[in-house]
């Protein structure tokens, strides 16, 4: 691995971790309270999961995780200590202004409410880009009510966003994946540590699972898409 891929790598794993300890309890309680309006009708109103679908357990989530072989030209690392982390996610300062929080949350890979199952890889192409996955196990409502929270907060926090780790900004939304149930994509810009960094996010919620990809790119920064060979080869491990 060279030495500019190997910093891309790093680099994401970083802001994975660092979001996950900034996405707070607090904010996510908020949002809970603001309340986001639910999605009727037309395509949306009838692709919210079966009641009667559980969320994908703990060991199943690990499974349908990538894992190295998988995707041809791309390597394949898992997250360490996600669980933990996510834990402290929940716990921890909030976001401003708290309507964003469910940005930072999928910047972390977590959301309120917490999670059934959880877990994160992290993927890199010899092009320098860097596609984090995580996968999320939800109760069938959770997970479609999560999905219209992030849209809702796209739509809130063009201007921007801070938490304790850093700032963000430039929140744009893109057209919505076609995989899946259903989705939303978007782009913005972080500040950590007074460098900015690119991010492009697709959140995708096939059933009770929300999967969350987002690309990081340090040797070419715009192109920051998440990988779409990593994205079919992932929702393709999903439970229909």
């Amino acid at each position: 691995m060279s030495h500019k891929l190997r910093k891309a790598v790093v680099a994401a794993a970083a802001l994975s971790f660092a979001a996950v300890l900034s996405a707070g309890c607090s904010s996510g309680d908020d949002s809970r309270r603001e309340g986001v309006r639910e999605k009727t009708g037309g395509k949306r109103a009838s692709e919210i999961a079966r009641p009667s679908q559980p969320p994908l357990g703990k060991a199943a989530l690990r499974k349908a995780l990538l894992r190295k072989g998988e995707v041809e030209g791309v390597d394949v690392e898992p997250l360490p200590g996600d669980e933990a982390a996510a834990r402290l996610a929940l716990t921890g300062p909030g976001t401003e202004p708290a309507a964003c929080a469910p940005l930072a949350h999928m910047a972390a890979h977590t959301s309120v409410p917490e999670p059934k199952s959880r877990g994160v890889v992290t993927t890199s192409r010899k092009d320098g880009l860097t596609t984090s996955v995580g996968l999320m196990g939800h109760h069938a409502g959770d997970a479609t009510r999560i999905v219209a929270k992030v849209e809702a907060a796209v739509k809130k926090c063009a201007d921007g966003f801070r938490d304790e780790v850093g700032s963000y900004r430039d929140v744009v939304p893109l057209p919505d994946p076609t995989e899946g149930d259903e989705g939303v994509s978007y782009s913005m810009k972080s500040t950590l540590d007074g460098e900015p960094m690119p991010l492009t996010f697709t959140v995708v919620r096939s059933g009770t699972t929300l999967a969350v990809f987002f690309g990081t790119n340090l040797v070419e920064p715009d192109k920051t898409a998440p990988a779409p060979e990593v994205m079919r080869a992932q929702l393709a491990k999903l439970p229909g």
